[in-house]
């Protein structure tokens, strides 16, 4: 009889830890999975234009030092929104700081179009349009994400999926403040 009862315990541990096991192993790959999901999308439509964005800004400020000079304030604020955008982790840090190098561009662009002219098909010209055109893309990517990135959070927080989730790291942010 006491074989039955130790064998009996035995097969309770044995079944928790498979319990346990599946509903940690396979809810953390399937909430990681979704993670990653989201994780994906943003780089393939939002990060990639952020950086073309970037080389644009780069470009104008190369105008903006030619034309008003290095130690110009615009030219400073602009090159210093460019490096905290590069600085940025994660999607909500990369939004304000685009939200930044919208202005801080603009502000330039104005000002060194004012000194050197705007023709049409100069290099200003051109990397200001290039500015804006990864401007749209981004906000037109950004609406489609961030809905995708709610929908995987409310799948995070639920439980036990909170817990899991905290235990793997698996997390979507949001492109937006």
């Amino acid at each position: 009889m006491k074989n039955w009862k130790e064998n009996r315990a035995l097969a309770c541990v044995v079944l928790a830890a498979a319990i346990l096991g599946g509903t940690f192993g396979i809810g953390g790959a399937k909430l990681s999975s979704a993670a990653r999901s989201v994780n994906e999308a943003y780089a393939q439509n939002i990060a990639g234009d952020l950086a073309l964005r970037a080389a644009a800004a780069q470009n104008i400020i190369a105008e903006g030092e030619a034309a008003l000079g290095a130690d110009a304030a615009s030219v400073k604020t602009a090159k210093r929104v460019v490096e905290a955008l590069e600085a940025a982790e994660g999607p909500a840090q990369e939004y304000a700081a685009n939200a930044a190098l919208t202005a801080s561009v603009g502000m330039l662009y104005e000002e060194t179009r004012k000194v050197s002219g705007d023709d049409k098909g100069s290099v200003l010209q051109t990397q200001w349009s290039e500015f804006l055109s990864r401007g749209n893309i981004i906000d037109n990517s950004a609406d489609a994400y961030n809905e995708q990135a709610r929908a995987a959070q409310k799948k995070l927080s639920g439980f036990p999926a909170s817990l899991i989730a905290g235990l793997t790291g698996a997390q979507a942010e949001e492109f937006s403040a």
